[in-house]
């Protein structure tokens, strides 16, 4: 997925926002998801749930990114070490987040992520450590999430860091932000949304948007973006109930 992105191909994806059936993850890549998000900022998965949903994205090589709660060590840590193929820090607003995820989800010499290789993340197999830890870092994405008036503001110190892999966009947060809960259309949030795209292309970087509203993505797809996470399970399991109750009346 590092590489896609790196040379400007359209992913797209979908939450897992609360239900932790690993088997979920092959149904996606079926339906022809390009990749997963994994929510551990707003849902309540444990370490273990995120392992077990690790092991089956590796297993069938769909990769999964991680929402992570903020730029810690432990977390970040915890589910590198689990497999995941991403990490994705919520809120963004400064340069010393972008630094601290960056500094704890790379090994020497980009980052002082610890080391311990006899674990999923090495399918219990290393072999070398400098090559291993060189494949590791070439295949780790490290994203952020702009969410804030701040963190527009911040975008071109915040993604100058060396060691991102790309921007996504949280419009709900931005909106209210901006001063209009649920209001897509608030002065300012398209052009904030702008900024932070132009901000991504001057960089070298991929942008995406994460949202359940196919207009939103569409206009962000003209903008220039190019990764998008559309909806979640739980969303989507709404919408098909709502759609079988509507064709059986």
């Amino acid at each position: 997925m590092r590489q896609r992105i790196r040379a400007g191909e359209e992913l797209t994806g979908m939450f897992l926002s609360e239900v932790a059936a690993p088997n979920l993850l092959r149904l996606m890549q079926a339906a022809g998801l390009d990749y997963v998000i994994v929510d551990c900022e707003h849902g309540s998965f444990d370490y273990s749930q995120v392992s077990a949903l690790a092991a089956v994205a590796n297993g069938i090589r769909f990769p999964m990114i991680v929402r992570i709660p903020s730029a810690d060590r432990e977390c970040i840590q915890k589910y590198l070490d689990a497999g995941a193929d991403g990490l994705l820090v919520p809120m963004t607003e400064s340069v010393k987040q972008a630094e601290q995820l960056v500094r704890f989800g790379r090994y020497a010499p980009e980052g002082k992520r610890g080391i311990s290789t006899m674990r999923p993340h090495s399918n219990y197999n290393p072999g070398v450590l400098t090559e291993y830890t060189r494949q590791a870092n070439e295949r780790v994405m490290l994203f952020v999430q702009i969410e804030t008036k701040r963190g527009v503001k911040q975008i071109r110190e915040i993604l100058s860091i060396s060691g991102l892999d790309g921007v996504w966009i949280g419009p709900n947060d931005l909106a209210c932000d901006l001063g209009g809960i649920g209001d897509f259309a608030v002065p300012g949030l398209e052009e904030s949304m702008v900024q932070v795209t132009d901000a991504a292309k001057a960089c070298g970087l991929p942008c995406g948007i994460i949202s359940s509203r196919a207009d939103l993505i569409r206009k962000c797809r003209r903008m220039g973006m190019t990764m998008f996470s559309c909806d979640s399970e739980m969303g989507l399991l709404k919408k098909g109930i709502l759609a079988m109750r509507e064709q059986v009346q």
